[in-house]
């Protein structure tokens, strides 16, 4: 460790180096892994460009020492904790909007911009991206990475990542998509060549450490709206957001359970408690004069065709057995739910407050993720709040929107976890113990595909010779496996 230390020390200067205990404290938990339990990193380092980078894992595979890459921090699923040890490349420091071309309509970003920043210089420029239910501080690059989870993965695309470059350890520095041609700039994903971009996606840092990347951005439009309808029931909903996304009425929608929009309320007022009607045994029902849910979605265009596209939105809505809800009526009641929707599905902005309360109060769980087809998730649905009711602890609440044309929907079922990691310590393990068996039941059961990767080797052996085929590539890329191994993909 100590040649290790010496040979990153000649390539950073003091400032962006330290095997400090303090420091390296702060890199060895989030809010998935309580502190104590995970690997203390031998060292920390900040690189600022490329070349770095490239040089880092050079060192780092010289030595055979894992690394864990980090965009921003603002992570709750141990996938930057280096569980292994070894060097966690911070990349914070690589913060350039090297592009935004309104011509072409993409961005080039570095890992280390974060949402505010890009959504921010998009808003001057007459565009928005593409938003996840992450932090405002988080990492747009890194959160497409993971395939994202937030709006415009209805009308549009899924997938907003079009080119990229990666570092490997015995690769070097690759080009992806039309960056890969010098000349065609950063366009596309794809070219008259097989498809590279795709393979560093859902790959969690353990094929190389993306550096650049380009990412979609669209027109705002010249009336943008924030449409609002309840629902009693999931059924409902579902059909509803499946028919105004195929039909092109809206460019995203979501639903939201009531508990969900309660935590919207209690993260926007930074309240360091929950409310009594969250906590309460019966989840499935919400309190009175509250709606099981409410479905958000987000128009945009010329006006003329936005005013159509509402009133047709809510006749479908009302067909269906729900109801719309004004946005003057949603601001009075439910002031911060509203404000956290305009902020997120309008204004284009991740709303910032709320983080630090969300700590004070409790554990915000990532839960169970995952994507299915529409009529696989009304079982799933009721699978969910049958086990909820037998094994977990109110507060738990879930969102869906769809994807691809409503192709698959998202779904994310949430516990919160009140009280300190401490306390809670023989409940968090009970917890662990479940979803350690629930993905590979929903798939087996439902077809339900973990959304992202949960450190279950035994769930990616399920794809057979796809993983065979994907470890004969880890093997070119990476053959000393010190790309982020604590993933426990390969």
């Amino acid at each position: 460790m100590n040649g290790l230390y010496r040979a990153l020390a000649s390539l950073f200067p003091e400032g962006r180096i330290s095997d400090d205990e303090a420091v390296l404290a702060c890199y060895s938990a989030d809010s998935a892994i309580p502190p104590g339990s995970a690997t203390l990193p031998s060292c920390v380092v900040l690189p600022k460009a490329t070349e770095e980078v490239l040089h880092l894992v050079q060192i780092a595979d010289r030595f055979r020492v894992p690394v864990a890459p980090m965009a921003r921090g603002s992570n709750i699923a141990g996938m930057a904790v280096p569980l292994q040890g070894g060097i966690v490349a911070d990349l914070r420091l690589m913060n350039k909007i090297i592009e935004i071309n309104k011509d072409a309509a993409y961005a080039v970003i570095e890992p280390g911009v974060t949402f505010h920043e890009l959504s921010r210089e998009l808003k001057k420029a007459g565009f928005f991206c593409h938003l996840p239910t992450a932090a405002g501080g988080s990492s747009p690059l890194a959160n497409y990475l993971m395939r994202p989870s937030g709006n415009f993965a209805a009308k549009w695309d899924p997938d907003p990542v079009l080119s990229l470059e990666v570092v490997t350890p015995k690769a070097g520095i690759i080009k992806t998509g039309s960056a890969s041609f010098e000349t065609a700039g950063w366009r596309a994903r794809y070219h008259c060549f097989s498809d590279l971009t795709g393979l560093f996606a859902c790959s969690y840092g353990t094929l190389g450490i993306v550096t650049k990347g380009s990412v979609k951005i669209f027109d705002r439009g010249e009336e943008e709206r924030l449409l609002l309808t309840t629902f009693d029931g999931f059924p409902p909903a579902l059909e509803y957001m499946k028919r105004i996304v195929r039909r092109n009425l809206a460019e995203s929608v979501t639903f939201w359970t009531w508990g969900w929009n309660m935590f919207h309320e209690m993260m926007l007022s930074k309240s360091e408690k929950m409310s009594e009607e969250m906590l309460k045994s019966d989840q499935r029902t919400p309190p009175p004069g509250i709606p099981f849910g409410i479905a958000s979605a987000r128009l945009s265009g010329y006006k003329e065709v936005v005013n159509t596209q509402e009133n047709v939105c809510i006749k479908i809505a009302r067909e269906l057995g729900g109801d719309y809800l004004e946005n003057e009526e949603a601001s009075e009641k439910y002031p911060g739910c509203y404000r956290y929707l305009h902020s997120y599905f309008v204004e284009g902005m991740l709303p910032k407050p709320g983080e630090e309360s969300q700590i004070r109060a409790g554990l915000h769980l990532p839960g169970c993720l995952l994507t299915a087809e529409p009529s696989k998730l009304i079982e799933i649905e009721k699978f969910m709040w049958d086990l909820a009711e037998r094994e977990f602890k109110p507060p738990y609440f879930f969102r869906a929107l769809p994807h691809s044309h409503a192709r698959e929907f998202f779904f994310a079922f949430v516990v919160y976890v009140t009280g300190s990691l401490i306390e809670e310590r023989e409940y968090l393990q009970h917890l662990k113990g479940i979803y350690g068996k629930l993905y590979r039941d929903l798939l087996r059961n439902y077809g339900g595909v973990m959304f992202r990767y949960r450190k279950d080797p035994t769930f990616f052996a399920t794809t057979c010779m796809y993983g065979d085929l994907l470890r004969r590539i880890k093997k070119l890329l990476d053959p000393n496996n010190i790309m982020n191994p604590g993933m426990l993909l390969f």
